[in-house]
């Protein structure tokens, strides 16, 4: 279950939480992030992204990212589960700059 920290982000102050996800290749990073929407749901999204561009600071945007898994879920409730669909332990999830979340 996610910590009741990162769940007052995404309720209260409808901020962005983040984690860092196991990636399959050697030459990216991955994160996996939930995004409080105006509607009241929320927005499960995970990428990859090479670490060349990381490294070099490029601008980062959805057309040199890889995103993997991205779900909208109706209810805080159901955060955790499509959190662990898109390959991160709920635990994890934090402030963005705490896993170096790099958007």
């Amino acid at each position: 279950m996610m910590q009741i920290r990162a769940r007052n982000r995404l309720l209260m102050w409808k901020s962005i939480v983040a984690a860092r996800r196991v990636c399959g290749s050697a030459d990216n990073e991955s994160w996996a992030w939930v995004i409080p929407l105006k509607a009241g749901n929320f927005r499960i999204r995970a990428f990859d992204v090479r670490r060349e561009l990381l490294a070099n600071a490029d601008d980062l945007w959805d057309g040199n990212l890889s995103i993997v898994h991205d779900e909208f879920v109706a209810t805080i409730d159901e955060v955790d589960d499509a959190v662990r669909r898109a390959g991160v332990d709920p635990e994890e999830l934090d402030a963005p700059w705490k896993c170096d979340f790099p958007l």
